[in-house]
């Protein structure tokens, strides 16, 4: 009986990870492959999308719950219905049906740029000499937003891209996460975040049937797109070595397996009890805020044999906790192809 209950504690993690793949929160756009320019109409583009996040900011901070209260309504599975949209809808706003994220609920969004300043054998985005504007937005898997929560803490990154993509996008999305149950930490900066996280702790012990319910939805849904190689633990990031400057295929494919980030420790710390007003920009030196950028080749003894490189940074320049920004913003998650 033991170990039945422990293994179905273990599930639930998976499932706490699938969410924030599958629900997530920011997103990266179209690769480019050596020296990138941005174009008007992408600069247009990615404006709009901006001006709409950043339009209704918070008077006072909200707390949503993720709850499986909000998982059904008037007989329909909208968990699951959510999940195919994820996989399936290239939309960068949208409305919710819930009038919430069921998921990743809670967040802070950003503008900024996306840029590889190094050297290395990989394509596309991660080629050198890209620079390209995303969005972002760090945000919590379940409902708690504090230092004494358990906070499983993930980035979803929109990089904007040639509006003549043959995948009909304009953007494209790139899902980072530091644990599958989440920790307690006095400081989200102080947490390396990559597509393969690690176990972690144990979710709060009250959310565990919250996750149960995930459990079947998420990865049903998982599996229509992925097929076989439906995998909770792992996102890939492969998309943005595929598509050069112009929305072209690229010939020469040379994607890393995993992608982390994090920021210095020479970043002052800033103690604050939710993670959004430690994140506000206004905090840091020059209202600005760097995570560096590494990547990694397959390994066949996985992720911890890996040798990682720095290839760049993501540099952060305006912050917005706003509605649009928790119950607008779409992000479409890749499949395991």
């Amino acid at each position: 009986m033991l170990t039945h209950y422990c293994r179905t504690i273990l599930t639930s993690l998976f499932i706490t990870f699938v969410s924030l793949f599958l629900f997530s929160h920011v997103f990266f756009t179209v690769a480019y492959a050596n020296q990138v320019s941005v174009d008007e109409p992408n600069l247009e583009y990615f404006n709009s999308i901006k001006n709409s996040v950043f339009s209704d900011e918070y008077s006072a901070l909200p707390h949503y719950k993720v709850t499986k209260k909000h998982f059904d309504r008037d007989g329909h599975n909208l968990l699951f219905a959510d999940a195919k949209r994820t996989l399936e809808s290239g939309d960068d706003l949208i409305e919710f049906p819930a009038g919430q994220k069921l998921l990743q609920a809670n967040g802070i969004c950003f503008a900024g740029k996306w840029v590889i300043n190094e050297q290395s054998e990989y394509s596309g985005f991660y080629a050198a000499n890209t620079s390209v504007p995303i969005l972002a937005r760090i945000s919590v898997s379940l409902s708690g937003t504090t230092q004494k929560d358990k906070r499983a803490m993930g980035m979803a990154i929109k990089v904007f891209g040639s509006p003549q993509s043959p995948q009909h996008d304009q953007t494209l999305n790139l899902f980072l996460l530091h644990s599958l149950g989440g920790i307690k930490t006095d400081a989200v900066l102080d947490l390396e975040m990559d597509n393969e996280p690690e176990l972690g702790s144990l979710p709060p012990f009250s959310q565990l049937l919250t996750a149960h319910r995930l459990e079947s939805d998420l990865k049903d849904a998982d599996a229509l797109y992925s097929k076989e190689k439906a995998n909770a633990r792992f996102r890939p990031v492969s998309h943005l070595a595929k598509i050069d400057k112009n929305g072209s295929k690229v010939e020469d494919i040379h994607s890393p397996q995993w992608i982390k980030v994090k920021t210095a420790p020479t970043i002052a710390r800033v103690d604050k009890l939710d993670f959004r007003d430690e994140l506000d920009l206004k905090h840091y030196e020059g209202n600005q805020l760097r995570y560096q950028i590494y990547a990694a080749k397959a390994h066949n003894k996985g992720k911890s044999k890996a040798t990682w490189e720095e290839v760049g940074y993501i540099q952060f320049t305006e912050s917005i906790r706003s509605k649009s920004c928790d119950t607008r913003l779409h992000f479409r998650h890749p499949s395991i192809h």
